[in-house]
C-alpha cells in the first residue's frame, strides 16, 4: 500500500524585490519540485545562498511563495492542524539563556497544547532521547553548542510530530556533536518520522539520507538517491596516520603519494580494496591510524559534472 507524501512541493518559486534597487528582482527559488515520504530522510544540500532556508521558510508557512504549490499532508502550510504535525529546528535557534532545559521544554509543551498531566512525561522522554537527561536542570547559558543543538531538536520533537524539518542542524558542531545529532536523526527515522534537513556538507548528507535534493541558485539540480549521482569512480579513499619522526623518510620511500601535514601522513587511494591492503602494514609498523574512509567529491565537483546532463526526477 502506497503512502501519500508528507510534503509535496510542485513548481515552487519565490521572487523578492532587491532592497537596494527596487526595480530589480531576486529569484531566490525557481520552479522547485520534490516530495518527502513517511519514514524517509531527505538531505537538502546547496551552497550558502542557494535557496535552502527560503524553501524551508515557505514549507513552514513563514513566507508565501510567489508561484507553485506546497502540500503538507495535503493541505496548505498555514493550516493549524498541519502545523501540529511538524517539528522545526531553525538554522540559528535562540532560546532565553536563563531557562533550564526542562523549563524550555515545558514552555514548548504549552505552545504545543500538551496537557499538563502528560507534559512532564513527555519532557523526560524527550530529554532522554536527545541525551540531555542529566543536564535538564542546567541553565541554557551553560550549554555547549552541541547541547544547544540537541535541546533545539528536543523542542522540535516534544509534541511527537510526524515530520521534522531541520535547517543546518550540524552547523558549527565538532565531530562529536555532529555524530550525536546524526544519531538522533537516525532514531527519528526508526520511529517512522519523516525528516528533511539542510546542509552544505555532502558527507553528512550521504551518511543519513535516503534521497538527496541539490539546488543551485534556487534551481533544482538533482533529486533522488545520492548513489545515482556520486559514482563509485568519483570516490577516493584516504588513510591518515601518525608515525615517529625517524620513520618519515621510510614512509615517503615506501608509500607513493604520501603527504605530510601538521605531523600526520595521509595516503589517497583509488579504491577501498587498496586502502584495506595498506592498513595491515601500517598497523604492523605500529603507526597510529587517525582516520580511514571515503573522500567524496565536493559539491562544486558534483554540480560541475551535472552541467551536461539533465538531473533525474524523483
Amino acid at each position: 500500500m502506497e503512502h501519500a507524501p508528507c510534503i509535496e512541493v510542485v513548481n515552487l518559486s519565490k521572487v523578492y524585490r532587491d532592497p537596494m534597487r527596487i526595480w530589480r528582482t531576486i529569484n531566490a527559488v525557481t520552479d522547485l519540485s520534490f516530495s518527502l515520504e513517511p519514514g524517509e530522510i531527505v538531505g537538502f544540500v546547496g551552497h550558502n545562498g542557494a535557496g535552502k532556508t527560503t524553501t524551508i521558510k515557505m514549507l513552514m508557512g513563514f513566507i508565501a511563495p510567489t508561484a507553485g504549490r506546497i502540500g503538507i499532508f495535503g493541505a496548505d502550510p498555514g493550516d493549524p492542524g498541519r502545523k501540529k504535525r511538524i517539528g522545526f529546528l531553525p538554522e540559528r535557534p535562540y532560546f532565553y539563556s536563563h531557562l533550564t532545559g526542562r523549563e524550555l521544554l515545558r514552555y514548548f509543551c504549552a505552545l504545543s497544547e500538551i496537557p499538563r498531566a502528560t507534559a512532564n512525561a513527555a519532557i523526560e522522554k524527550t530529554l532522554q532521547k536527545v541525551g540531555l537527561a542529566d543536564a535538564g536542570d542546567l541553565m541554557l547559558t551553560h550549554y555547549s553548542k552541541g547541547m544547544l543543538q540537541r535541546v533545539g531538536i528536543a523542542q522540535a520533537i516534544i509534541h511527537n510530530p510526524e515530520v521534522v524539518i531541520m535547517d543546518e542542524p550540524m552547523s558549527g558542531l565538532d565531530p562529536l556533536g555532529r555524530h550525536e545529532v546524526k544519531e538522533i536523526i537516525r532514531e527519528l527515522r526508526k520511529e517512522g518520522k519523516a525528516v528533511l534537513f539542510s546542509s552544505h556538507i555532502l558527507a553528512d548528507i550521504e551518511d543519513l539520507s535516503d534521497r538527496v535534493l541539490i539546488i543551485e541558485k534556487g534551481t533544482r539540480r538533482f533529486f533522488g538517491p545520492l548513489a545515482d549521482i556520486v559514482l563509485a569512480q568519483d570516490i577516493r579513499w584516504r588513510v591518515s596516520f601518525s608515525a615517529p619522526e625517524q620513520e618519515h623518510s621510510l614512509i615517503f620511500s615506501s608509500f607513493k603519494g604520501a603527504h605530510l601535514a601538521d605531523g600526520r601522513f595521509s595516503l589517497t587511494l583509488n579504491t577501498e580494496q587498496e586502502m584495506n591492503a595498506i592498513l595491515p602494514s601500517l598497523i604492523e609498523r605500529r603507526y597510529t591510524i587517525v582516520a580511514a574512509g571515503p573522500v567524496y567529491p565536493t559539491l562544486e565537483e558534483i554540480v560541475f559534472h551535472m552541467k551536461d546532463r539533465e538531473a533525474p526526477h524523483g
